[in-house]
């Protein structure tokens, strides 16, 4: 009986899977909507979501994001430009350092902005370089979110598209997220949104 237990086998003895060889990198055998056994993507394994949320009311059509100091995110407050003036703006403002390669899945959220009013809101990857004082390039994830606003008291639901693995970044990028008003009007809005991330590995 010994020479049948699983570590005499070889390999090749071994149960595994049905088309296991021939199954892609980073997929799961599951169970379909049908019942049915089927390989699929093991994104839940490899998935981080990040809570972006704030607060915003400006007259002009800068981009912003938050500031981070003494331990709290401040309003959306700090102007972004491409390049970023100042990369230690940069690194205050930026939502996720990323340890790994991978790519946006997802940006939406919930916004309840000024009647009328339009706000955007972008994804933008930065590659911040070690000991260094330099601005930062950004390159924008996927496509601006745009949302006319119902009221402050009223909930709009926005999403950002063309995300997924196209919105890739690499080990040692920044993510940033901005708003920004559509016109020179008056505009505040408050705003919980979600990123989706998923490491390639």
């Amino acid at each position: 009986m010994a020479s049948n237990e699983h570590s005499a086998l070889d390999n090749t003895q071994l149960h595994v899977p049905k088309d296991f060889s021939s199954a892609s990198a980073n997929t799961a055998l599951t169970k379909n909507g049908s019942n049915a056994l089927t390989w699929a993507d093991d994104n839940l394994r490899r998935m981080q979501h990040i809570t972006v949320a704030g607060f915003f009311s400006k007259s002009n059509t800068s981009e912003y994001a938050p500031t981070y100091a003494g331990g709290t995110t401040h309003v959306y407050d700090t102007v972004v430009t491409d390049p970023t003036a100042d990369a230690q703006d940069a690194v205050a403002q930026a939502q996720l350092y990323c340890t790994r390669a991978g790519y946006v899945n997802a940006f939406g959220g919930v916004v309840a902005c000024s009647s009328g009013k339009t706000v955007n809101f972008k994804v933008y990857k930065g590659t911040p370089a070690d000991e260094s004082s330099s601005a930062i390039d950004l390159t924008q994830l996927g496509d601006t979110a745009s949302e006319v606003g119902g009221g402050n008291t009223t909930t709009d639901v926005f999403a950002a598209g063309s995300m997924g693995s196209s919105a890739s970044f690499s080990a040692g990028d920044i993510i940033i997220v901005t708003i920004s008003a559509g016109a020179a009007s008056s505009t505040t809005a408050r705003f919980n949104a979600t990123l989706e991330i998923v490491y390639n590995d």
